[in-house]
């Protein structure tokens, strides 16, 4: 009886670079410049790291 191959997935960089934006508090700093105005589930800053991890995760993609 053989073993299936095991799944490999890359990580990457984007766990130290969301770890590091949340240290020097990039979120915050965005949400302070561009208050909510209405009852979003979303902050300003949150999505913006988001769209930076995800561009990230395309870097090496062709």
């Amino acid at each position: 009886m053989s073993t299936p191959e095991p799944a490999i997935k890359r990580l990457d960089h984007l766990g130290l670079i969301a770890a590091f934006c949340h240290e020097i508090g990039l979120p915050r700093m965005i949400d302070a410049i561009i208050p909510k105005y209405s009852a979003h589930i979303v902050s300003h800053g949150d999505a913006f790291l988001a769209m930076i991890l995800n561009g990230l995760g395309f870097h090496s993609r062709t």
